[in-house]
């Protein structure tokens, strides 16, 4: 979230929790250890991820939430692995976000 030049930039994000520029130190050092793997999401694919936990398990997920949820259609897990997922917040809070997103 930096221009060309290193320079800070004001990122947008359908969720509110992540519009916001900055990672902090420990976040950096999790990533250059290789003890954390950091994955792009869009709000698209964040967004289908939300509406699909909902469909399946009447969780409604923070969109936040949809963005970690997302990596599941492409990250291939071994059977060993061990995957921790926090539902953070409170979906109701976005549903209206979700409504208007899919026209429901």
């Amino acid at each position: 979230m930096q221009t060309k030049d290193g320079q800070i930039t004001e990122p947008y994000s359908i969720s509110a929790g992540l519009d916001y520029p900055g990672v902090g130190p420990m976040h950096a050092h999790l990533y250059k250890t290789g003890r954390a793997e950091f994955i792009s999401i869009t709000d698209d694919e964040a967004m289908h991820a939300g509406l699909e936990l909902s469909q399946l398990e009447g969780i409604i997920p923070a969109i936040e939430t949809s963005h970690s949820l997302a990596i599941f259609k492409d990250k291939k897990f071994k059977e060993e692995d061990i995957i921790v997922i926090n539902l953070s917040g409170r979906g109701d809070k976005d549903l209206q976000n979700y409504i208007d997103y899919f026209k429901l």
